[in-house]
Parts: C-alpha cells; sequence; structure tokens
C-alpha cells in the first residue's frame, strides 16, 4: 500500500500500514453490485466499530469496577486528608488490584486507538470504483459513528468517575477551602490562604492550607460560580467541582475534534481518541478534578486558531488558558512565533503588537484589577520553592543543607537558561503552523516537564497528552502513553513504597526513586523506537559477484 501525502511529509513516525489481501480481485461491476457483495465489505467495516464499542465497554467497567465502586466519595470523606494510603493501608490486595486495573486500562487503550487509525485508512473495496459516492458515504457514515463511540464511552467514562473519591491527590480540596476565602469571607484568596479560615468546615480536608492561592485570576470566579451548586455542603461542593473538570474535559475533547480538522483531517478520529480514551487524562481529570481540565478548553482553542492562522484570536484564547493557570505559558511563545516572525518579514512589528499584545495585556489588567492589592501574593512564591520528582530535587539533595535555598536558585537560572536555548533551537521547525511545528511544540513541552520543571507530578503530562493528540503520530503518542504509565507508577511510590519503607528512604531516595519510576517507560520506549528505525533504515549492500 502506497503512503499517503501526509505520510511521506511524516517520515518514520507512521503507524503501522494496514495490509489487505488482494486475492479477491475485481471479477466484474456486477460482483460489486451483488448484495452478498456489498453485506461482506459492511461487516468488515463494521468489525473495527465492534472491537472499538468493545474495547469502550470494558475500560468503562474497569473505571468502575477499579475506582468508583471501591472508593466512593463517602468513604473518602469518613475523616480528612484521606488518600490510597489511608482507604488501603497499603494492603496488599488493594494495591494489586489497583495495578491490575491500570495495567488493564493501558492495555485496551493503544488498541482503541489503532482501531481509530484503521478506520481512517479504509479504503473503497475493489471493484467499488463505480460506485465511489456510495462507498464515501458509507466511510463517511463509519467514521461518524467511530467517532460517536469514541466520545461517547469518554465522557461515559468521566461520568462513572465522578462519585469517585480522589485517591490520588487532595488539590481539589483546596480548590473548595481557597473559594470559601473569596465567596464566603470576601477575603483576596491569592493574599490570605485557606489557614486563616481554619475554623470553616471544608479546611480539615485541606493539605497546603498554608499556600495563597498560586492560580490565575479569572479561577476564583469560576471556582466561586462552581461552589454555588454545593450549598455549603462538602460533598456537594466536591461534586460540584469534580463535575466542573468532567464538563472541562468533555469541552476540550470537542475543542480537540474542531482543532484536528485543520491540523490533521486524515487523523481526526485518531487524535481525538489519543486524548479522550487516555487513562491519565480521565484518571486526573475526572477522577482528581484537576482544574487543568478548565484551562485546557482555550489552549486547545488557541490551537485551532493557531492552525487556521487566526492569531490574534489564538493569542486571546492562550492569555485566557493562562489567566486560569499558568501551565500554557510553557508553549505559548512558540505558537506565537509564526506569526511574530511573519511581522518582521513583513514590517508589521507595530502593526503586531497592537492587534496581538496590547489585547492581550488590557485582558490581562482587567482581570487582575478586582485582587490588585498592596500586599503581595505568596502563592506564587510558594509554588517556585517547591521541588520533588525532577532532576532539580536531585541537584538541591547535593548541595549542603545551609546553602540549599541559594542553590535552589541557582538550579533553576540554569535549567531555565537551557530551556531558553532548546526553544531556540526549535525556531525553524516552528517557522509555519502545521505538523512539523507541533512536534517541535510537543519537543518543548517535553524538555520542561523532565529537565526544567521543579517538580514533576502525574496530572501536567494531560498537556503533553493533548500536544501529542494533535500530532497524531505513532512516535509521538507511544512516547506520550510511556510517560503516562510512568507518572501514574509514582502514585505507587507515594502510597505504597514511601509508607513502608519511611523509616530506610529519606526524602531524596523518594524523590530519586519517584523521578527514575516516570522515566523508566518513557526511556525504554524511546531506546525500543530507536532500534526499531536503526533496523528499518539499515540498507543491505551486495556484495560484488553475488548473484540477485
Amino acid at each position: 500500500m502506497q503512503a499517503t501525502d501526509s505520510e511521506r511529509e511524516t517520515g518514520s513516525a507512521r503507524w503501522p500500514p494496514r495490509t489487505r489481501s488482494r486475492g479477491d480481485a475485481p471479477l466484474g461491476s456486477w460482483v460489486a453490485r451483488s448484495r452478498a457483495w456489498r453485506l461482506m465489505a459492511d461487516l468488515e467495516g463494521a468489525a473495527p466499530r465492534v472491537l472499538l464499542t468493545t474495547i469502550g465497554l470494558a475500560s468503562v467497567a474497569i473505571y468502575y469496577l477499579g475506582f468508583a465502586r471501591p472508593y466512593p466519595v463517602e468513604a473518602g470523606l469518613a475523616r480528612p486528608l484521606t488518600d490510597f494510603t489511608q482507604l488501603t493501608g497499603s494492603s496488599f490486595w488493594p494495591t494489586v488490584a489497583l495495578i491490575v486495573a491500570l495495567v488493564a486500562l493501558f492495555a485496551l487503550y493503544p488498541s482503541g486507538v489503532w482501531l481509530c487509525h484503521r478506520l481512517e485508512r479504509v479504503r473503497p473495496v475493489d471493484g467499488a470504483a463505480t460506485h465511489s459516492s456510495g462507498s464515501s458515504a458509507a466511510r463517511r457514515r463509519s467514521l461518524r459513528a467511530a467517532w460517536i463511540i469514541v466520545v461517547g464511552f469518554g465522557a461515559v467514562g468521566a461520568l462513572v468517575l465522578l462519585p469517585a473519591y480522589p485517591i490520588f491527590s487532595l488539590d481539589i480540596f483546596y480548590y473548595m477551602s481557597a473559594d470559601r476565602i473569596w465567596s464566603v469571607y470576601r477575603e483576596n484568596p491569592f493574599v490570605v490562604p485557606p489557614l486563616q479560615a481554619a475554623h470553616d468546615p471544608f479546611f480539615p480536608y485541606v493539605m497546603w492550607g498554608h499556600y495563597a492561592l498560586p492560580y490565575g485570576p479569572l479561577w476564583p470566579w469560576i471556582s466561586a460560580a462552581t461552589s454555588r451548586f454545593g450549598s455549603g455542603q462538602i460533598i456537594p461542593t466536591l461534586l460540584s467541582f469534580k463535575a466542573l473538570a468532567v464538563l472541562g474535559y468533555v469541552a476540550s475533547v470537542f475543542a480537540l475534534a474542531w482543532a484536528l480538522r485543520r491540523v490533521r483531517p486524515d487523523r481526526q478520529l485518531t487524535g481525538t481518541c489519543v486524548f479522550a480514551w487516555n487513562p491519565l487524562v480521565l484518571l486526573e481529570l475526572a477522577g482528581n478534578g484537576h482544574n487543568d481540565a478548565v484551562a485546557l478548553v482555550p489552549a486547545v482553542l488557541a490551537m485551532g486558531f493557531w492552525a487556521r492562522r487566526t492569531s490574534i484570536a489564538a493569542t486571546a484564547a492562550l492569555m485566557a488558558s493562562f489567566l486560569m493557570k499558568a501551565t500554557v505559558v510553557v508553549i505559548a511563545p512558540a505558537l506565537l512565533w509564526p506569526s511574530l516572525r511573519r511581522a518582521v518579514v513583513e514590517r508589521r512589528i507595530p502593526w503586531w503588537l497592537l492587534s496581538h499584545a496590547v489585547p492581550a495585556l488590557v485582558l490581562y489588567i482587567l482581570a487582575w484589577l478586582p485582587f490588585w492589592t498592596d500586599d503581595r501574593p505568596t502563592g506564587f512564591l510558594r509554588e517556585g520553592n517547591q521541588y520533588f520528582q525532577s532532576l532539580t530535587s536531585l541537584l538541591v539533595a547535593a548541595i549542603p543543607l545551609m546553602w540549599q535555598a541559594i542553590g535552589l536558585r541557582f538550579i533553576q537560572v540554569v535549567l531555565m537558561g537551557f530551556f531558553v536555548v532548546f526553544c531556540v533551537s526549535q525556531l525553524r521547525s516552528l517557522a509555519e503552523e502545521g505538523t512539523a511545528a507541533l512536534r517541535a511544540v510537543w519537543r518543548i513541552m517535553l524538555f520542561f516537564l523532565l529537565v526544567v520543571s521543579p517538580f514533576f507530578s502525574a496530572w501536567y503530562v494531560i498537556w503533553l497528552t493533548l500536544i501529542a493528540a494533535l500530532i497524531a503520530e505513532r512516535r509521538a503518542t507511544v512516547l506520550t502513553t510511556a510517560l503516562c504509565v510512568g507518572s501514574l507508577a509514582t502514585y505507587m511510590v507515594q502510597f505504597v513504597v514511601r509508607p513502608l519503607a519511611a523509616p530506610t528512604l529519606g526524602l531524596a531516595q523518594i524523590n530519586a526513586l519517584g523521578l527514575l519510576t516516570a522515566l523508566a517507560p518513557f526511556v525504554a520506549s524511546w531506546v525500543v523506537l530507536r532500534w526499531r528505525d536503526s533496523a528499518a533504515n539499515e540498507v543491505t549492500v551486495p556484495v560484488k559477484g553475488s548473484s540477485g
């Protein structure tokens, strides 16, 4: 089967080609018109959809049996600060059940992605050329049905996880308590931490109560609107914030499909499945309720506008995401570079600044005006002082205790310098909106997460998964999935290994073990892909005088 134009552009980053037996050559137009032949073709086209439905059903069942049923919200709220360790006591069988559930989900996930790719590669059967319009219509119906399956089971999986207690992260309780500072006590959440309302009934469930709000100025308005559905009760409020994450997840999936229509129209279904069915995405957004779900929506829209060269709208969407959560700032300069480069070439820099930078700055100022104060926000500074499961944590552990504060800042400056140099090295790939630029954006986000970021948590990989979904190629998907597996495995280090080995392993050893756990599947996958590429590129040189 010959490669398509998009596959020729991507080089070795192709999916395995779908082979078709050509033993049934066209025997005449009457064969193509026969009812039996059309029935066989329909069955062949329906088989991937049936398998896709089976995988969707199995995944939803695992989310229910492995997470929602054993860890209901009521059980987790029985006592404050409950996580997987407190719920199970690091018991053997619950740990085994959790590992089995995660392994099963990541075994089903690539099969679903492959089936989506197979459906998008389907060609009309031989002999049906005279009915190309009918075959095209059937193919469109098949893809539409598959798209409903992917989005539908993704949404059902998210809804199944809605009543599940967030066993891996307690951040959602911080959202709830910080909102009380703003919506109930009418204090500035960027200055006043939840600790100042220690009498509040929500406060005992907060892990980071001494932190002022480290998010953007749009988040308090969103959290205040969400908490209204909770009526001041902890269970309804918790479910409201989890429902917000589910809505953000569903909106992100639709926005992603819209962006893929321009970025990779030939792999729209595949890219949607890469994100929508990723177990880490569902567990961290619908399961743990992270507010990344809300910040993702304008970020995906920004990438869709970027692909359409609507750079003014892309800039506004990027700023909206940044004003919710700052993660998007890692890739924002890369997405703005093509339009800025064209402005430089065309000598329209003043117009670019007026149409891009000025509206973004105005939006930024307007968003911060309600929270403007002479007191300095402390949440952002405290975020900068964290370091765990990262290269920074390993380097700081090697510095004497009395010099660690200064050493931390020095390490952060040096790593940020490396990051800037790396981003500059990607400018050639970022020159034009397209797949090559998205690969560069993916590399930039990966470099930041693994090298620059002072702390590494599993849900940060959601952003990398989103970019991989837009690329919709084998290499990015495999490597991102491997990093997802390692990232979720760090919870085993945190909630199982750490409690059992606390007397013998210190914080530095736990951080090193967590980082190695996160990276191991990624490095192994990278080595295998490199080996396969090297084997595929080997050219056999015939020996002089040999036959054939």
